[in-house]
């Protein structure tokens, strides 16, 4: 078994650097030119104005949000409001929103309608007559009817004879990350396949939504409802989403300023599964044909059939380069490698594979199962106990590439503690990662606990700690909080801990671990939210946040996104990609 000294030791990465394809056409502004080359007219269907109710948002001002767009190389926009969630006088609303957009000429305004609301077809009147906008956005979960509520039905038949477009927001925000005091729930779209049979011509965009299962498969049979791409997951959730509903109805959304937009731009291409042509309708095309223009309309075709060399969002390949990337949180086959040991985990590395390239990173690490009772399959388990080559069947694929941790059963110190010494001290494993859900799960400030980090720091091995504050509440009894990690780490103040998902909601989590200068943050498993590295850098210092991606299951957009589309130094930036875990591995 190599150790795991010399293993960190070995090339690190030069080789498989090299193969990676290089990007042509990738800019962090305006696309780098080729001779001969069309620029990409995109249209993002689904933006904000003005402020969100609940925090400041770094692009929440105008000005900044069309700069930022119109740098990624968006010429159109659907923009509704913000204080259509929470305002009464739905027609002042409009109205600033109509004002705001004619200031813009690449925003289009999309109208609020609240239901709720004495005389709201009043609001719809003025939105379509006055205000000559194309469309009408709804929020169902804020103002708080269903589907199939007859006002509901009754505007959607007046959409039609206006002949404007109806978008239904799913939902603004995670649930698990909202605010206590205004909780709402994602809408229930089960009605919509049967309403939308009950009115001819109506022509609906879901946005916000992760469509799956029975409904996304009743809503596929329908084909004049359509999907925006703000919050598809998993690093091929939009060609998986194409192929499901047919390329002409998921339309190119992403949720800004709420969501940092590079993350939606990234995601459309980081499988390199989209075609040219699909990859264009996505993109544009679908928009123009769902608002009813010419699909062709403003849009200059590729010049080659390449689309990899398509990577808006991203820096130039150099910069990625240069940035370092060495990824703390790569989750394929988390919770299961496979009946075999290996197959679905090697498979999931596999599928990861275009998002890597694109991204160049160096290293990721994975958190591997090596028979502790981490799973639920028995059979399993004893298999990786007698077997591991089975535990280092990744390493061995893929040894410039990979590094590992395990995955420890705090419920079972004896073994835990074996596996420690097996796997750090004689093994090539960096590390140990304790879980938030499974059978292994254990408070982190259990007594129990306390064993195993010591041993683990004897090695100096790191320690990664799923984390979440869930608005929802503890979905698992051995589930932990950034504050219960706080509780930990003050009883090893010489030791540094990782704090998985900065603890989910991160507004909280940040405060919590803010004055325990041992406790880094982790940046993966949730949206890519507006706001959360500038905070994290201001209250923490970028010395104290590492990268994870959390692929494949996560997308390279939302993740990378989340550090790449901030405005802080490039030093920092190279810290928190890269430089602040490999100070923890002691690669360096």
């Amino acid at each position: 078994m190599p150790n795991r000294r010399d293993l960190l030791k070995s090339s690190i990465i030069a080789g498989f650097i090299g193969s990676v394809p290089v990007c042509r056409l990738s800019a962090a502004g305006e696309p780098e030119e080729r001779p001969g080359s069309g620029k990409i007219d995109i249209v993002d269907t689904n933006v904000s104005l003005f402020h969100w109710p609940f925090r400041r948002l770094p692009l929440d001002e105008t000005a900044a949000l069309v700069e930022k767009l119109q740098s990624l190389g968006v010429t159109e926009a659907w923009a509704s409001s913000f204080e259509a969630l929470l305002h009464r006088d739905m027609a002042g609303v409009n109205q600033r929103l109509a004002d705001e957009c004619q200031k813009y000429s690449m925003l289009v305004p999309v109208g609020a309608i609240n239901l709720n609301l004495p005389n709201w077809d009043s609001d719809f009147e003025l939105c379509i007559t006055e205000h000559s906008m194309p469309g009408i956005r709804l929020f169902p979960s804020y103002h708080l009817y269903r589907l199939d509520d007859r006002r509901c039905i009754r505007l959607f038949e007046m959409a039609v004879r206006a002949n404007c477009f109806v978008q239904i927001v799913a939902t603004l925000e995670d649930e698990r990350t909202q605010h206590s005091r205004l909780m709402t729930a994602n809408v229930d779209l089960g009605p919509l396949p049967t309403v939308v049979q009950q009115v001819p011509g109506l022509r609906v965009q879901i946005l916000n939504e992760r469509p799956r299962g029975g409904v996304l498969d009743a809503l596929s049979a329908q084909g004049r409802v359509y999907f925006d791409t703000a919050r598809v997951e998993s690093t091929d959730g939009v060609p998986e989403l194409v192929k499901q509903l047919s390329s002409g109805r998921v339309l190119y959304g992403s949720h800004a300023p709420f969501l940092v937009p590079e993350a939606a731009l990234i995601r459309t291409q980081e499988s390199s599964r989209l075609n040219r042509e699909t990859l264009r309708t996505v993109l544009s095309s679908n928009a123009r044909a769902f608002m009813g223009q010419d699909s062709k309309s403003g849009f200059s075709t590729f010049e080659d059939d390449d689309t990899s060399r398509f990577s808006q969002g991203l820096p130039k390949p150099k910069q990625l380069a240069d940035y370092r990337i060495w990824d703390s949180y790569f989750t394929p086959s988390h919770a299961h490698p496979g009946t075999d040991g290996t197959s679905r985990l090697l498979t999931d590395i596999e599928r990861a594979m275009p998002a890597i390239q694109a991204g160049r990173f160096e290293r990721l690490c994975y958190f591997a199962h090596v028979g502790l009772g981490t799973t639920q399959d028995n059979q399993l388990e004893k298999l990786l106990q007698t077997n591991p080559a089975l535990v280092l069947a990744p390493l061995a694929k893929y040894p410039n590439l990979l590094l590992g941790m395990i995955q420890l059963n705090a419920n079972d110190v004896p073994k835990s503690l074996d596996a420690i010494r097996r796997w750090l001290r004689d093994g090539p494993m960096r590390g140990v990662y304790f879980s938030g859900t499974g059978p292994g799960a254990l408070n982190c400030a259990d007594r129990n606990v306390d064993a195993l980090v010591e041993e683990v720091a004897k090695l100096d091995g790191v320690i990664m700690q799923h984390t979440w504050f869930n608005t929802l509440g503890k979905q698992h009894p051995g589930a932990s909080t950034p504050e219960d990690l706080v509780e930990l780490a003050s009883r090893f103040p010489e030791k540094e801990f990782l704090c998985a998902h900065a603890g989910g909601e991160w507004q909280q989590g940040i405060r919590a671990v803010r004055d325990s200068e041992n406790i880094l943050v982790e940046t993966s498993g949730f949206d890519a939210s507006a706001g959360f590295i500038e905070m994290a850098v201001r209250e923490l210092g970028a010395h104290r946040i590492v990268f994870g991606s959390h692929l494949p299951s996560r997308s390279l957009g939302t993740e990378l996104a989340k550090v790449i589309g901030t405005e802080i130094a490039e030093a920092d930036k190279q810290l928190i990609l890269g430089g602040n875990y490999r100070r923890l591995l002691g690669a360096d």
